[in-house]
């Protein structure tokens, strides 16, 4: 399940659009930044483009469920969400 970061609390926490459905108490979740980089196709045919990845930035732990649509998550470690961040609960 993914969501993004709602609204940021402070520089480690958020509230998140991963409600009581998505996530639970304790789980770990992945945040992602959109890399993009522009390219070329060809040099013949000289058409650009920009090429973009998800990167993940970061880790947290959700630490709170506030309702059906939000809980609010501690981040681990040193890096820049904003809202909008994407979010995603951590695979098995």
């Amino acid at each position: 399940m993914r969501g993004t970061v709602a609204m940021k609390i402070d520089d480690k926490t958020a509230h998140v659009c991963l409600g009581n459905n998505d996530v639970a108490l304790g789980d770990e979740v992945v945040f992602y930044a959109n890399k993009c980089n522009p390219s070329s196709i060809s040099d013949k045919d000289k058409i650009d483009y920009v090429k973009c990845n998800m990167e993940e930035i970061g880790y947290g732990e959700v630490t709170k469920i506030l309702n059906s649509h939000y809980s609010e998550v501690k981040t681990q470690g040193n890096f820049k969400m904003t809202e909008g961040t994407l979010v995603q609960k951590k695979k098995i």
